[in-house]
């Protein structure tokens, strides 16, 4: 939830690297120690702008340096929120894909523990599920890579 307070605009999914590692300094914040090199090798790091490199939040929260494996037989992981939302994604369109509008409309209600009910999707957020939608010709495959990382 911090990293979410943190974002560079809301729905962006993105927080500034230097935010990231600023929280870690001033704020307390232990765990956004990574370094650059482990964040890239992770998947977690934007480097679409050289010069405003960006930590991509649901691929840090997944990460593995976000468990604890406190014996061999067992790990112990962030809750991903994300789940839950995509089954009830699920639920709604009841197929492989659907097109932006559709995923928009379900996002109006989609019960979540971060965000309330009878929200409408930010801008930024619908302008970035239109691209996904263009990249894969009108129906965005809602397991696939980028729509996880949109959600």
């Amino acid at each position: 939830k911090m990293l979410v307070k943190l974002e560079e605009s809301e729905g962006s999914g993105r927080v500034r690297l230097g935010d990231f590692y600023r929280s870690a300094l001033h704020a307390g914040q232990w765990q956004f120690t990574e370094s650059e090199g482990y964040l890239r090798e992770l998947g977690a790091l934007d480097e679409s702008e050289s010069s405003n490199l960006r930590v991509i939040i649901p691929n840090y929260l997944n990460a593995p340096s976000n468990c604890m494996e406190p014996s061999a037989y067992y790990g112990v992981c962030c809750i991903d929120e994300c789940e839950e939302v995509l089954g009830y994604v699920e639920r709604e369109v009841k197929a492989p894909t659907a097109t932006p509008k559709e995923i928009a409309n379900i996002f109006i209600n989609v019960p979540s523990a971060s965000l309330a009910a009878g929200r409408k999707l930010s801008a930024t957020s619908l302008r970035r599920l239109e691209e996904l939608g263009d990249h894969h010709q009108g129906h965005i495959p809602i397991h696939g890579r980028l729509f996880a990382q949109w959600l």
